[in-house]
């Protein structure tokens, strides 16, 4: 088993701290819906569920959060 390399564990650093920044440009409420889509991967049909709201209207949220976040990494320079 080969250990990361210095170079790897930085860049990784970086990508995290931007993601960080990424989030935190987010509202509160589109944190959280983030989160729980992309980060623990519930869908959006079982979330709408669990919160009890629309599930076309969670669809739509979701895909704005997205559109903001692949905005964020544009003007940092990633290629999304």
């Amino acid at each position: 088993m080969e250990l990361p390399g210095v170079d790897e564990l930085v860049e990784k650093k970086l990508l995290l701290g931007v993601l960080a920044d990424a989030m935190d440009s987010l509202l509160p409420e589109e944190r959280e819906l983030a989160m729980k889509v992309f980060g623990e991967q519930i869908p959006v049909t079982e979330l709408s569920q669990q919160i009890g709201g629309s599930r076309r209207t969670l669809a739509f949220r979701k895909d704005k959060v997205l559109e903001k976040l692949r905005h964020f990494f544009r003007e940092h320079g990633f290629d999304v």
